[in-house]
């Protein structure tokens, strides 16, 4: 029964991630970039609140106040700088290229596993890597003038600097829990957002990114823009996207291996491309094909890979732990 519970979590975490380029995109030029993804961040760690402090109660543990430094850290990598160039992205290049290029942030974490963790670079990893790189290429055939520079170049930073939260995030995942470091980073991240958007309202600022060429980041509103017309796209994408999105993603992973809940980002650029091609009518060219062929393949022999390691490493630990059984037993 509560694995049953846990694919229902990760259908849920599926579809709701996948439709999220798709709702950005309808909603593009409704909000600043800023102003959208700070209120959705901000939504969202409310949503996951409830579910933070319960998975703190299950651990018995407490928010210090090195805790709240590292919230900060994460937030500003992961929401203020990472998503804010997502969402620039989005204006950029079409919804289903976001999707699927955004999926291939594995192939970052892999580098910055090794860099950061001091991780070994197995031989599957490499493979992904690899695959990952050509998916890409695929992608966004840089030999075609078509696609903006600037899109692909902001998704990829994206990626890249969402794949460093998790690394970074890692240590701090494993002793407060996913939700938590998630509700945590997300509120940081938004509140910092927010003071960004304030400091964009003071004159000599604005004065100085105008000069700069930032002129996108003047004056950025908080609440202007937001009608009846445009308040549901919002609300889906803060509500169910990010807050239930997420939730059910780590709800997953209660029930089922991390392994097992990935499935999620396994079948999200299929479905996002798919859903942008019928609801939005983005093409999706041979080569967009091939590229998320070999992203997927990618994902496929890194979480395959990663599942022989486990099965070797439970084979070896099985014949300590029966001797030191055996040693009890006679003592």
């Amino acid at each position: 029964m509560d694995r049953k519970k846990g694919y229902l979590c990760i259908v849920a975490a599926t579809i709701l991630f996948s439709s999220m380029e798709i709702v950005l995109k309808l909603s593009a030029g409704e909000f600043h970039p800023i102003q959208i993804t700070m209120g959705r961040f901000f939504v969202g760690g409310i949503v996951l609140l409830p579910l933070a402090a319960a998975g703190l109660r299950k651990r018995n543990q407490r928010v210090t106040g090195k805790d709240l430094r590292w919230f900060a850290l994460l937030g500003c990598i992961g929401v203020l700088c990472s998503m804010t160039f997502y969402q620039l992205s989005i204006l950029q290049i079409e919804a289903s290229k976001v999707a699927v290029l955004f999926s291939s942030n594995p192939l970052f974490v892999t580098i910055f596993a090794v860099m950061i963790l001091k991780e070994s670079l197995q031989k599957h990893k490499l493979a992904a890597v690899i695959g990952d790189l050509l998916g890409v290429i695929c992608i966004v055939q840089p030999w075609h003038p078509g696609l903006s520079t600037a899109g692909v170049v902001f998704v990829m930073l994206a990626g890249m600097l969402f794949a460093l939260y998790g690394v970074l995030g890692r240590d701090e995942s494993r002793k407060l829990g996913g939700i938590t470091l998630t509700c945590g980073s997300f509120l940081f991240g938004s509140v910092e957002m927010m003071l960004l958007a304030a400091c964009s309202r003071v004159e000599w600022v604005g004065t100085w990114l105008e000069s700069h060429g930032l002129g996108s980041f003047v004056d950025i509103p908080f609440f202007a823009g937001y009608d009846l017309g445009n308040l549901g796209y919002f609300l889906y994408v803060a509500l169910f996207v990010t807050g239930m999105g997420y939730a059910s993603y780590f709800m997953a992973m209660e029930y089922v291996s991390a392994q097992e809940a990935s499935m999620v980002f396994f079948f999200k650029p299929v479905l996002a491309a798919a859903a942008a091609a019928v609801v939005l009518g983005d093409e999706i060219p041979p080569a967009m094909m091939a590229g998320i062929g070999l992203i997927l393949a990618s994902s496929l022999v890194s979480m395959y890979g990663d599942h022989k390691v486990q099965k070797k490493w439970q084979s070896a630990a099985q014949p300590q732990c029966m001797k030191e059984e055996e040693h009890a037993d006679i003592s």
